[in-house]
C-alpha cells in the first residue's frame, strides 16, 4: 500500500471523526483550491480549513471512503464518497479529485463534487 493511500485513509479516518484540525500537517502553507463550481477563492491554510469545514457541513457526521486512486510522479487522482445524515435524510456528496504534492503535504487540490451517490 502506498504511503499516499495511508495518508489519504488517515484523513478520511480523522475527517469522519470530525477531527478537521490537521491542516498543518495535511497542506501546504500555499496551499491552492481549484474548483470551478466556486470561483477562485480559498488559498492557504485558512482555505484548506474553509474546505474541509464546507465538506463538514454539506455532509454532516460523514462516514468517507476512498474508493479508487492513481498516481502519477506528485500528483494523485481519487474517487472519493462521503455519505451521511442531514436533516434526518440521507446525504451522499461524490468527489473526484486531483491533487499536487509538495513532499508531504498537499499544494494543489482540483476537485468537482455531486450531490449524489456512486451509480
Amino acid at each position: 500500500m502506498s504511503s499516499r493511500r495511508d495518508f489519504f485513509q488517515r484523513i478520511a479516518r480523522s475527517m469522519s471523526a470530525g477531527d478537521i484540525d490537521h491542516v498543518a500537517d495535511w497542506f501546504t502553507e500555499d496551499f491552492k483550491l481549484h474548483d470551478p463550481s466556486i470561483g477562485g477563492f480559498r488559498f492557504g491554510h485558512q482555505g484548506a480549513q474553509d474546505m474541509l469545514r464546507a465538506l463538514a457541513e454539506q455532509v454532516p457526521n460523514a462516514r468517507i471512503e476512498l474508493l479508487d486512486m492513481v498516481e502519477q510522479d506528485d500528483k494523485v487522482a481519487v474517487r472519493w464518497l462521503f455519505a451521511g445524515m442531514k436533516d434526518s435524510e440521507s446525504v451522499n456528496l461524490s468527489i473526484v479529485a486531483i491533487y499536487r504534492f509538495e513532499g508531504d503535504r498537499i499544494a494543489e487540490d482540483w476537485g468537482i463534487a455531486a450531490r449524489a451517490k456512486w451509480p
